[in-house]
């Protein structure tokens, strides 16, 4: 064995000794230099000699001369002999020191000076504390240049109150005034431009200039110019394409009818299905949004809607840990609770409204409503709809129990309630959210750790409300061996949160579901008890003493009997392995593991309205005899748990390598991915949550659930298992559906650029899913790209233009997909609870088999141009695109003879196109610390969706509300019936009239074909725009924030008719409605002749409005600290913020003053106070 290895050992040297003598032949080849380059820019003439020697130039961008054209031909010569030549007549000193050679400007004449001169030395270095060679040190005083050596050392002459100016490529530039001490130590911080001038994909990190896609770049310090809780919010206005109105978040337009539409989420570059809202904003580094098919198309099948990139913080200081701390106090406004401010109808305009109409109800009907009387005592007896004690008053009235004077007092006491106002001072307070994070990173030769505590706590601005959170990763880099990297994390978080627990039979969390004239307190200031679907008027009474609960619900304390609370629980682990194989070529083995696992308990206590509810309903009485069929104390808990696990692994390797003028940078790799999904649900009765046990009794849930008769308490139509079953128990027990699917893929992409002018592109990924593939031909879907680039800024023409420093035109086209998670290859059943008919649990069959399933795709072009002008003065991109979506699921008729009215099948199509545009302005520069600087920013973008395919399944009107997909329409289309008056008629006075053609008029038209309906433009909007402002100076910084949306429509101040037996709120614009005194041209309260309601008001052309608005989103205030003023105590860095959030609009385009985000009155303004402190 020991002569094998002996021999194995004696083979590696041969290889080592051949491999070191071809090394050695070739640097004597490349000892001596021969060029011959006319007029060419300095920096082409280094980099050819970097070529010929391996030598490289650094220098600063102080040395102008850089960009001038020389002419230099030598033959056969040496190195030193070629510098001689080059910088003989230029004002540029060049020092050799090891491979490396440092230019800077030569030495001017110092100014002559009577003071005392300094030999001020020092060390330049960067935040992780390496030396930056070739910095340049100016004295603005005496105009005298020096540059550091390749240790950052240097040494310049300076008087005391000069200004030395420090300057390096790729680095913030510093000033520096001298003092009494000649020794300076300078860090300089990286250039965000600098950084940006570095995309990541995900895959790979490329130069800018090499870039063929749409890609838009969010630094940390843009970032962290505004506080977040949410990132997503942190991107708008500043990515042009991106979207996030009305909390969908799409990018370039929504891609799919029923697949998903949000982008996809790439962390470290992997991708994590973890939420946006989870993501600590203080650990980001980069975002990159990937937006067309050169950028996205490498990520296959899950590319369409485009591709969010972020890349967490690292270590850079090198030394001692670099700790960071924040805090921020978001204090919230409390709501405005003013019924004329939320377009409600206060007490005395509802009181008015009301009484108008029960005057009509019960006496001056004109015999257009028969029996009122026995009417309202159906109900009464009933005790169910809700009745209002105006409602029960003028039935008092109308049955002579009470006099027309007691009525009025009766209403002119309720007139002085406010219930809103009782309602916001009893369960809502101010509410308050508070973040803090804590960093502690550390960097070594061979090793870096970051560490990141994050924790966010908010009350919800609500009573026995709110939610905490804690956030916790960790990520180290370790550098095993100079061929060898690697790379580690877990990130935990964990969340808690607790509210109101629903009830839909008491509405007690809505407050615009009460009436404006209802109090939650008797005369003696108890509390009252409310009665949302139950009548309390006098049927209770009789009731109460047959052992059955009284169904009042006493609305403050159902936030305390009533509760929610939500248990999270997310955990990611990640790994790299990168190996440094040889010169340009690596290989790196990547996973994630991701685990998510939530508990939701939803707790009624015995004495909540859920408990009594459902001890009523399952009291049953026959011949005489009381059974309960549940427990008769305790209440309800309804536990969910649910589970999800995803991985993926990725091998991949990856090429880089310049030849002369040839640069070609490749990739490779398998990825391999699965994700799992299941969770249980149980629930149980007669739960005391004190004790931690529940009742004894056997429940017979099957049984329940049939019992479809009325419960005999409740004389009305409302059944137990309606009433009581479904909502409460049905979703309450059994399993949820196991999800488990795999993926698997092939991916490659090249690109390859020439004399730093022309890049082209191309990417090829197969992907393969579980889903598909019962049909071979769509097993496999192949995704591709293609682009090209000219780097117009390096072409010779262009370099003599000193206002370009840099324009690029790009265009790219590719294939990218989509998953529909709800389609299958196979017929596929669930399991449900209990039949009704025969009490046994069974399979439901949801959809039929369809083997000829595949990939949604989007085929996208894409046209773009990205520029630096000025001085890079003025920088931006223009991008035009053209996405066509084919193969996309929707709802396709079966024959119902085949067992199956409709299935989803791939028969879809449709359209995206658009522009976008980025520009970025320097009005003032920080041209020394402390000067003025002010920075605009501008996005724009347009889209255009438009369905042009799919099947018209909608056969009336009513359909089309629900389903609005038509060929030529977008998808996000409002469809509306027309408003063609009211109708003076006998028989139907008072009633609302609709076009069913055009110029016949009808009073039903839900029934109608859909041609009668109208197209009222779309919801989503066409036009996305953010314009923000910095302005600096003196250490204060302000930001400006606005963002402006248009181009779209929504329905505004619409309702259902609102019957005239109806027990809540009334919208205000009801005021001027129709009433027989008042016959106006508004539809009106109820229909004067029918209790019914309809649907056409709220989806009627009167509600649509234009949709277009220009708010101020935040107004941030920064101010660092001078370091004078905390010297000595540890401190690097302390500043302050005061940001407020949501200010009042700045302009709305509809005349309503309705919110078009909340359909309603705007979302309060927040205050928040923000101090980081780096040590």
């Amino acid at each position: 064995m020991n002569k094998k290895l002996n021999c194995v050992l004696t083979k590696h040297r041969l290889l080592y000794v051949l491999f070191f003598c071809l090394f050695s032949l070739g640097v004597a080849a490349q000892s001596n230099i021969t060029l011959d380059m006319t007029n060419k820019p300095l920096k082409e003439v280094l980099a050819a000699i970097t070529q010929a020697t391996e030598y490289k130039f650094v220098y600063s961008d102080v040395l102008k001369e850089i960009n001038e054209p020389v002419t230099i031909k030598c033959i056969n010569q040496n190195l030193t002999s070629v510098l001689n030549q080059l910088f003989g007549d230029k004002k540029i000193i060049y020092r050799i020191e090891g491979k490396n050679i440092a230019l800077s400007p030569a030495t001017l004449s110092p100014v002559v000076s009577q003071e005392k001169l300094l030999l001020v030395k020092g060390v330049v270095s960067d935040e992780a504390g390496d030396p930056i060679p070739g910095v340049s040190i100016r004295n603005r005083s005496s105009n005298k240049f020096v540059s550091s050596d390749l240790k950052g050392n240097f040494q310049i002459e300076a008087k005391e109150g000069d200004a030395l100016i420090f300057s390096s490529i790729g680095m913030e530039t510093k000033e520096v005034k001298v003092g009494k001490s000649s020794n300076l130590n300078i860090t300089l911080t990286t250039s965000i431009t600098f950084l940006e001038n570095v995309v990541v994909t995900g895959y790979q990190g490329i130069p800018k200039e090499r870039v063929t896609g749409s890609i838009s770049s969010v630094s940390s310090k843009k970032i962290e110019e505004r506080y977040t809780t949410n990132i997503l919010n942190n991107l708008e206005g500043r990515v042009a394409g991106l979207s996030t109105y009305g909390g969908k978040t799409t990018i370039r337009g929504t891609s799919s009818l029923y697949a998903e539409t949000n982008p996809l989420l790439v962390i470290d570059g992997m991708p994590v299905e973890g939420k946006m809202q989870d993501i600590n904003p203080y650990d980001v580094e980069s975002i990159n949004v990937l937006k067309d098919a050169a950028s996205t198309a490498i990520y296959g099948a899950r590319a369409s809607n485009g591709i969010i990139v972020i890349t967490t913080k690292n270590a850079r200081k090198k030394g001692k840990i670099d700790i960071d701390f924040s805090t921020n106090l978001s204090v919230f406004e409390k709501k405005n609770l003013d019924y004329a401010d939320n377009f409600y109808m206060n007490a005395g305009q509802q009181v008015k409204v009301e009484s108008d109409y029960y005057e009509y109800y019960f006496f001056n009907n004109n015999g257009e409503i028969s029996n009122p009387i026995a009417a309202t005592e159906s109900h009464i007896e009933g005790g169910t709809n809700g009745i209002s004690p105006i409602h029960y008053a003028y039935y008092q009235l109308a049955t002579n129990k009470i006099t027309r004077d007691q009525l009025n007092n009766v209403l002119n006491g309720l007139k002085k309630n406010n219930f809103a106002k009782e309602y916001g001072e009893a369960i809502y307070k101010r509410q308050v959210r508070q973040q803090y994070n804590l960093s502690l990173r550390n960097n070594s030769e061979k090793f870096q750790s970051n560490l990141i505590f994050n924790y966010r706590t908010d009350n919800n601005g609500i009573i026995n409300g709110g939610q905490n959170q804690l956030n916790i990763s960790y990520k180290g880099v370790y550098e095993v061996a100079p061929w060898l990297t690697a790379t580690f994390g877990i990130n935990g978080i964990y969340n808690k949160a607790k509210e109101a627990g629903y009830d839909v039979n008491s509405n007690h969390t809505n407050i615009w579901a009460h009436p404006a004239y209802e109090t939650l307190y008797k005369s003696d200031g108890s509390i009252k008890p409310y009665y949302y679907w139950y009548n309390g008027n006098q049927y209770w009474s009789s009731k109460s003493e047959e052992g059955l609960y009284d169904l009042g619900v006493n609305i403050i304390n159902e936030f305390y009997n009533n509760i929610q609370s939500t248990d999270r629980q997310n955990t990611r682990y990640h790994g790299n392995l990168l190996f440094k194989l040889f010169k340009g070529l690596t290989t790196n083995i990547q996973y994630i593991y991701e685990n998510e696992h939530a508990t939701t308990k939803w707790h009624a206590n015995t004495e909540s309205h859920v408990a009594r509810s459902i001890r009523n309903a399952y009291t049953t009485l026959e011949d005489g005899k009381i059974t309960y069929l549940t427990p008769r104390t305790g209440g309800m808990l309804r536990t969910t748990n649910t589970d999800g696990s995803y991985w993926t692994a990725r091998g991949q390797i990856d090429y880089s390598n310049t030849f002369g003028k040839h640069t070609v940078t490749a990739l490779a790799g398998l990825e391999f991915r699965q994700t799992k999904q299941n969770g249980t649900k149980s629930l149980v009765l007669g739960y005391d949550e004190q004790l931690q046990n529940s009742s004894t009794q056997t429940i017979d849930f099957g049984s329940l659930s049939q019992l479809t008769l009325a419960p005999y308490y409740m004389l009305g139509t409302y059944p137990a298992n309606q009433f009581v079953f479904n909502p409460y128990f049905r979703d309450g027990m059994g399993i949820i559906l196991e999800q488990f699917h795999r993926y698997g893929s092939g991916y490659a992409n090249f690109t390859y650029t020439y004399d730093e002018k022309y890049n082209l592109f191309g990417s090829l990924r197969k992907d393969y899913a579980d889903v598909y593939g019962l049909n071979s031909k769509f097993r496999g879907k192949p995704l591709w790209s293609v682009g090209v680039g000219w780097n117009i800024h390096n072409e010779s023409f262009a370099k003599n233009i000193s206002w370009i420093n840099f324009l690029k035109l790009r265009a790219s086209y590719g294939v990218t997909g989509n998953i529909y998670q709800g389609a299958t290859s196979y017929m596929t059943a669930s399991s449900t609870n209990f039949n009704q008919y025969t009490n046994q649990p069974y399979s439901e069959v949801e959809s039929p088999a369809n083997p000829n399933l595949k990939w949604e795709q989007s085929r996208t072009t894409n046209i773009g141009v990205d520029y630096s002008l000025a001085d890079n003065r003025l920088r931006g991109t223009i991008d035009l695109y053209n996405k066509v979506g084919k193969d996309i699921f929707s709802n396709k008729t079966l024959d119902p003879t085949t067992g199956f009215t409709s299935m989803f099948a791939n028969i879809a199509s449709m359209h995206n196109k658009g522009v976008e545009i980025t520009v970025n302005y320097d009005w003032f520069r920080e041209l020394k610390p402390g000067s003025f600087s002010w920075t605009t920013g501008l996005t724009f973008s347009y889209n255009q969706n438009k369905v042009t395919d799919v099947e018209n399944a909608s056969t009336n009107a009513v359909e089309l509300i629900d389903n609005p997909y038509r060929i030529g329409y977008p998808t996000s289309a409002l469809w509306s019936w027309r408003f063609a008056g009211i109708s003076d008629e006998a028989g139907q006075k008072g009633q609302t009239l609709w076009y069913i053609e055009d110029d016949v008029k009808s009073t039903n038209a839900q029934n109608r074909g859909i041609s009668i309906m109208e197209y009222s433009g779309q919801s989503e909007p066409k036009i996305v725009s953010g314009i923000e402002n910095r302005f600096t100076w003196k250490g204060f910084s302000l930001n400006i924030m606005m963002a402006y949306y248009g181009g779209h429509k929504m329905r505004a101040l619409s309702e259902l008719e609102t019957s005239g037996v109806q027990y809540s709120t009334i919208a205000s614009y009801f005021i001027n409605a129709w009433t027989p005194e008042n016959p106006t041209n508004t539809p009106g309260i109820g229909r004067y002749g029918s209790t019914d309601s309809g649907w056409e008001p709220r989806y009627s052309d009167i509600s649509v409005r234009d949709a277009a608005f220009l708010k101020v989103r935040n107004i941030v205030i920064g101010y660092d600290l001078p370091e004078k003023w905390y010297k000595g105590t540890g401190i690097n860095r302390l500043s302050l913020r005061f940001q407020i959030d949501n200010p009042k609009y700045f302009w709305l385009k509809n005349d309503v003053s309705v919110d078009p985000e909340t359909l309603g009155i705007r979302n309060p303004s927040s205050y928040i106070f923000g101090v980081n402190i780096n040590l």
